[in-house]
């Protein structure tokens, strides 16, 4: 949103407004003074005064942007003038020539500009015209640039002050009004019929005579600027009077005028009626009323309305279009396109028919096609999210046995696969000798980039050696290589101490086709953290805070014997290592666990469940 700079100065100090544009309205940011006095009454020069405004802006990380100057009444010509009635856009003309005719002190090269006033009077135009030197104009520019702004409005200040209350009574039709705004050096007094501008006075303020003897003196210039309103605007009576400011400078003012005279006195504070930000927001200017010219500048500029009077762009005869200018280019072109038109839609009805003939039987032939594709679809997603939880057991059940501690460190009680339509999972409960073996059980289970689930765990108090029981859930993702076959052949691993005869080890067939591992650049996948499903729950043993001692009788695990050779004694059975001291010691038995392999849902596959013992 662009930036607007609003200023004014005088002989005793220089205001400024700086707000942002959103839409047609105005944001306000920043309204301040710059002191300019020098002592002893001495006026500050034209640069000096752009320096001083500079550093100003500096102070508050303002830089070059859009600015609008305010003048007052006293550095400019002004008057009412009287016109024969005549057509808007010769108005500039006759204007700057009558003008040139009844002020005294101008030239040619004098920027003149004018508002159109409503005297009464039906047979004459009337007009209020100001010029400007241009040697001031130059110097208004040239303190501007001394303050690194680029003047882009010069505008009378009665205007734009009048346009901010115009703003605020826009909704409803206000009485002839006398708008008093009091300056650091100066009073404008300014009278709106209808909510123009239709006469102004500026006339210098008492300095130092203390606030009732400035109230008296001003006093006396309403009441002659009333009577002045009145004898010129043709029976107009100001009947109501509008002083800007928020009433801390003017209750004495207000209440002598309330006296004195009969009209209606209103205070009207400029910030009343636009939005704030920032330092404004918590505290005004000190003299809040005279910034009341600023803010009509900038609400004006955002809102796009031309100024009052603006010395930098003042009113001109408008440049008159010739009447022939491209006047053939134009006709050519509106019949090329009129051609062009005709031509397309001449072609497009006599195709149209036909072409929506060929695409309705091309529409029916691909019915069929479309019908048979996706029931082939249908088939080949079925048979692929079938194939993506089909996990070789065999294969994960070697890995496992490959990877866990010793049979002499850990025990397993159960061990659970199942798959399920977002992944496998295998729950698997033991125990071990020590704490510290349970996190070798966990390390190894990760091996491969599994993701392992902890389920519980603790000391069991109904075992002498195997005492620190472990649950843990391996998460497996879905498969990827689909076209592999389920198992290779697999050996069964027996720990040492539960050797049993080889005639009565099982060995497990394989399917048929081996299994494709998957590309090694294949990118990593974490598998998903399956949640405990109902038939892993039912497996997974109670949580660690459940295994407090019971008063029931402590009774020891089952113990599965192997097999008596046919060269053993049937004294001495076989499992049963000889003690150190000759007495025979019971090794501890490792309960194997079952693996139940789930039927498949998939409607392609009706084996039944198979449960394999390893």
């Amino acid at each position: 949103m662009p930036r607007l700079l609003a200023l004014e100065w005088d002989g005793r100090e220089a205001r400024v407004a700086v707000a942002r544009t959103r839409g047609s309205d105005i944001v306000v940011e920043h309204a301040f003074v710059v002191d300019l006095e020098l002592g002893g009454g001495q006026t500050p020069a034209e640069s000096e005064v752009g320096k001083r405004v500079a550093a100003a802006l500096a102070a508050r990380n303002l830089g070059r942007t859009e600015t609008l100057v305010a003048i007052g009444r006293t550095s400019i010509e002004l008057r009412q003038l009287a016109l024969p009635p005549s057509p808007v856009e010769e108005l500039p003309e006759l204007v700057r020539f009558q003008a040139l005719r009844q002020f005294t002190t101008i030239s040619e090269d004098w920027p003149i500009d004018f508002v159109h006033v409503d005297a009464g009077d039906s047979e004459s135009l009337h007009v209020i015209a100001a010029a400007i030197s241009p040697d001031l104009v130059r110097q208004i520019q040239g303190t501007c640039e001394s303050a690194d702004q680029t003047a882009k409005r010069l505008v009378l200040r009665p205007f734009a002050a009048a346009s901010l209350l115009h703003r605020r009574d826009k909704d409803r039709q206000p009485p002839c009004t006398l708008m008093v705004d009091l300056l650091a050096e100066e009073v404008d007094l300014t009278v709106m019929v209808d909510n123009q501008v239709a006469m102004m006075r500026t006339v210098r303020s008492s300095i130092g005579n203390g606030a009732e003897a400035q109230s008296r003196a001003l006093l006396g210039e309403i009441r002659r600027t009333i009577a002045a309103a009145q004898n010129q605007l043709s029976g107009h009576r100001v009947e109501r009077i509008v002083i800007c400011g928020d009433g801390s400078d003017q209750s004495t003012l207000k209440a002598l005028v309330e006296d004195k005279l009969t009209c209606k006195v209103e205070l009207f504070s400029p910030f009343s009626d636009v939005q704030v930000e920032g330092e404004l927001a918590e505290s005004k200017p000190e003299h809040p009323g005279r910034f009341a010219p600023l803010l009509g500048m900038l609400a004006d500029e955002a809102a796009g309305a031309a100024h009052g009077i603006d010395f930098l762009h003042p009113r001109e005869r408008p440049t008159p279009p010739s009447p022939w200018r491209n006047r053939g280019l134009y006709i050519g072109l509106g019949v090329a396109v009129c051609a062009v038109v005709v031509m397309v839609l001449v072609v497009s009805g006599m195709n149209m028919d036909a072409e929506i003939a060929d695409l309705q039987e091309e529409s029916q032939a691909l019915e069929k096609t479309v019908d048979k594709a996706k029931k082939k679809s249908d088939d080949v997603n079925r048979v692929e999210d079938f194939l993506r939880t089909d996990y070789a057991w065999l294969d994960e059940l070697k890995e496992l046995s490959d990877t866990m501690p010793p049979a002499d460190d850990v025990i397993l009680t159960q061990l659970n696969m199942i798959a399920i339509p977002s992944g496998g999972q295998i729950a698997l409960d033991g125990y071990t000798m020590e704490s510290s073996q349970i996190e070798d059980v966990q390390r190894a289970l990760r091996s491969g980039g599994r993701r392992v689930v902890p389920k519980g765990g603790g000391v069991d108090p109904r075992r002498n050696e195997y005492r620190w029981q472990f649950k843990e859930l391996i998460a497996l993702p879905l498969r990827t290589d689909l076209t592999a076959n389920v198992a290779k052949p697999t050996a069964v691993t027996v720990a040492p101490e539960l050797e049993t005869p080889a005639e009565a080890v099982q060995e497990v067939p394989a399917k048929d086709a081996p299994r494709t591992e998957p590309p090694v650049d294949a990118p990593a996948q974490d598998p998903p953290v399956i949640e405990p499903s109902d038939l892993e729950a039912a497996a997974l043993n109670k949580p660690v805070n459940e295994l407090a001692p019971v008063e029931a009788p402590i009774q020891d695990p089952p113990t599965t014997e192997p097999p008596v050779s046919k060269a053993d004694s049937p004294d001495e059975p076989a499992g049963k290592p000889a003690a150190a001291d000759g007495s025979s010691q019971d090794a501890p038995a490792t309960e194997l666990p079952t693996v139940e392999v789930p039927a498949s849902e998939d409607p392609l596959k009706s084996d039944p469940p198979a449960s394999t013992s390893p």
